[in-house]
């Protein structure tokens, strides 16, 4: 079905009937066009044969007075009178007289002929048929037939115009039924277009009655097996939305557990903060309530950063960025978290060619720095390095922490797990962060253990892009 105009309104029923309508005209038109040039070869071939028989019977009803004046005819002028013609020839011959003729010739002269037809031209020398046009515009078909015993020439005509008549009256008896029953069969055509649509109304009426709580897979059984696929896809996605409803109430509910705790906490610290006279311990405590405001906004932020990340597609064409340089502006933004902690961060790579978004980009360079430098011990190095990896380019961050047991790889990939030995303050979305920005970037996330055998994590990005300059 070809696209239509954005806001024009439109019937399926009303569309089908158009096009079923055109059809049902193109075959009236096509029997019609049959039927005439049907008709047209078959009183063609009719007439013309009756012409044959015609100046054969003509040639027949004057043999015995051809044989009995032959020898003596000479420049005599043969009439037409009852010793040639009988009285039932004669009516015979009246009754087609307007439009029919005959004409005998005896070498180039005419001996006996009707009273209508073109003017005479003398025949052809062959037996068979041609056509002339008389002075009021009519044309004829003649048939010539010799007698070359007797050296005469027999000529029997009618005029085309009563073929064309037949012809048109043929092909009008073939169409006209056809035409008039053009209105029931329409109307009998819109009954039916309606009645089999009933079934997509009443699918519709389903789905419409339906609230958003139930989101239960429609049955096929009540629907024609025609409408079955449109089920199955209103069912899949049903499918699909109950889906991301389920996630969507999970996230909810897991943030505001999550936040649950950090709240509770300034709430504390506030009526603390207010019943407090020591100047001292007041400043202490607005130090710990100024953290836990920024532990509250951190993982506000997280979360909001999660949704939207999880709310995009893939990735539109747009603006791209080399994962080296968001790496570097990481590294850049978490010099200091890494010097309050007493971790050094070093960093290794060649110059990338443009491989991407340059937001989702940052979000996994920063989120994987961060985890590997909250989990690093005092003293220790966050190492980042950047290659050419299998699918474009790699980036693999490590630390030399408590690590991720193998049983829990996965599971710290999902939102707000900390794992056993997870740090207190942080919100578990970093690494979740970072699975779904490489997600919408087509690459893979990978959790190993160090290849040198040190404690600690190995975190592997690759991702699709240029190759490393």
């Amino acid at each position: 079905m070809s696209a239509r105009a954005p806001g024009r309104r439109w019937s399926l029923q009303a569309a089908l009937f158009g096009r079923t309508a055109l059809v049902l005209v193109a075959v009236i038109v096509s029997v019609g066009v049959v039927a005439f040039f049907t008709a047209n070869k078959r009183v063609e071939k009719v007439y013309d044969g009756q012409l044959i028989i015609g100046a054969n019977v003509l040639r027949a009803l004057m043999s015995d007075e051809l044989r009995e004046q032959g020898a003596t005819a000479g420049e005599q002028q043969l009439e037409v009178d009852d010793s040639v013609l009988s009285p039932e020839d004669r009516r015979a011959f009246n009754d087609y007289a307007e439009w029919r003729m005959f004409r005998i010739w005896r070498g180039a002269r005419v001996v006996l002929r009707s009273d209508t037809g073109p003017a005479a031209v003398p025949p052809p020398p062959t037996d068979g048929f041609s056509e002339l046009r008389a002075a009021g515009g009519d044309r004829w078909r003649i048939y010539t037939l010799h007698v070359r015993t007797h050296a005469i020439a027999v000529q029997v005509g009618e005029r085309t115009d009563i073929r064309r008549v037949l012809i048109s009256d043929i092909a009008a008896g073939a169409a006209l039924p056809l035409l008039l029953l053009v209105p029931l069969i329409a109307g009998l055509l819109w009954l039916s277009l309606r009645d089999g649509l009933g079934a997509l109304r009443l699918l519709m009426t389903e789905i419409g009655r339906r609230s958003v709580r139930d989101l239960s897979p429609l049955s096929l059984d009540p629907w024609p097996r025609d409408l079955h696929p449109l089920v199955r896809a209103i069912n899949r996605l049903f499918a699909r939305i109950e889906r991301a409803v389920q996630h969507e109430r999970r996230f909810i509910d897991s943030a505001a557990h999550q936040l649950r705790t950090p709240l509770a906490a300034v709430k504390l610290q506030t009526q603390l903060i207010a019943g407090e006279t020591d100047p001292k311990e007041r400043e202490a405590l607005l130090q710990r309530l100024a953290e836990s405001v920024d532990r509250a906004a951190s993982m506000t932020d997280s979360l909001l950063t999660l949704a939207r990340l999880e709310a995009r597609t893939r990735t539109a064409p747009g603006p791209r960025s080399d994962l080296r340089t968001e790496t570097v502006a990481a590294i850049a933004e978490l010099a200091p978290l890494a010097a309050r902690r007493d971790v050094e961060l070093s960093f290794e790579g060649p110059q990338a060619a443009p491989s991407g978004d340059p937001v989702l980009l940052r979000l996994i360079a920063a989120n994987l720095i961060e985890n590997a430098v909250n989990h690093a011990p005092p003293g220790t190095e966050v190492e980042v390095h950047l290659s050419h990896g299998p699918q474009g380019l790699r980036l693999w961050v490590g630390d030399h922490g408590p690590g991720v047991p193998p049983a829990e790889r996965r599971k710290v990939l999902q939102r707000f797990y900390r794992g056993a030995g997870g740090l207190r303050e942080g919100s578990g979305l970093g690494l979740s962060i970072v699975a779904e920005a490489v997600r919408l970037l087509n690459g893979k996330l990978v959790l190993s253990d160090r290849p040198d055998g040190a404690a600690g994590l190995c975190v592997i990005v690759d991702l699709p892009g240029g190759g490393i300059s």
